[in-house]
């Protein structure tokens, strides 16, 4: 009876969309709704795309109830990832990103794909850089700020999760 989701679909750029997931249940002998909210988008590999997606990320982290601080954080990682994408996901066959956000009992999850060649991450990367080095931070910096992240299809998708501070409790 109840199996059908309703999709308000709201189109925030040429490019965006965001999704609100309605799957109505019966709970107590009420019908009750349970709302899954969903961000996605696909970008062209310019740099100058990177701002474009992280605020989005961030607009959405906020509107999933993550405090200010909770936000910051997301902003940063995600946007070390959205670097990656762009400066490691160029291909002959295509260069851009994609990014899908849903927020699901208190968890948000991200996931950013490129079209590069990807990359074997292996137990270095994470760990913080020598002192000296110029670069190597981005890893480590995800891993320090989101509770999980994990890469997938040969280092062409990144996966990063986190909890609202109040699911903890």
């Amino acid at each position: 009876m109840f199996g059908t989701w309703y999709r308000p679909t709201f189109r925030t750029t040429p490019w965006s969309t965001l999704t609100v997931l309605v799957t109505p249940h019966i709970s107590a002998g009420m019908v009750v709704a349970t709302v899954l909210p969903t961000y996605r988008a696909a970008f062209s590999g310019d740099p100058r795309n990177v701002p474009l997606a992280r605020s989005a990320i961030a607009s959405f982290a906020r509107l999933c109830g993550f405090s200010s601080s909770e936000v910051d954080d997301i902003r940063l990682a995600t946007g070390e990832a959205l670097n990656n994408a762009v400066e490691h996901g160029r291909a002959e066959r295509s260069s851009g990103f994609s990014v899908h956000c849903s927020f699901d009992e208190g968890e948000l999850l991200v996931e950013i794909h490129d079209n590069g060649y990807g990359f074997i991450v292996d137990e270095a990367h994470g760990r913080l850089p020598a002192d000296d080095a110029p670069r190597g931070y981005g890893i480590f910096l995800m891993r320090r700020l989101m509770d999980e992240v994990r890469y997938d299809h040969d280092g062409t998708r990144v996966l990063l999760r986190r909890r609202l501070a109040e699911a903890d409790r």
